[in-house]
């Protein structure tokens, strides 16, 4: 799958593990093809259900006994 984007911007060659892991290209202003992957490591606005879950956790702790 790719995901095409204006040329300054790069190409989204592919996602993985639920979008975690994307690999991605772009093209210097020389012509040079740059590939990178990126892992996620956290969000600037967590998913809705991530961030209940985590706010519920905060709220509500999980009895012991």
């Amino acid at each position: 799958m790719t995901i095409e984007t204006p040329k300054s911007m790069g190409r989204v060659m592919g996602i993985e593990d639920n979008g975690d892991i994307i690999h991605v290209e772009f093209e210097t202003e020389n012509g040079e093809t740059v590939a990178g992957i990126y892992e996620l490591i956290g969000w600037t606005e967590a998913p809705k259900a991530v961030k209940m879950a985590v706010e519920q956790e905060l709220w509500v702790p999980k009895k012991l006994n």
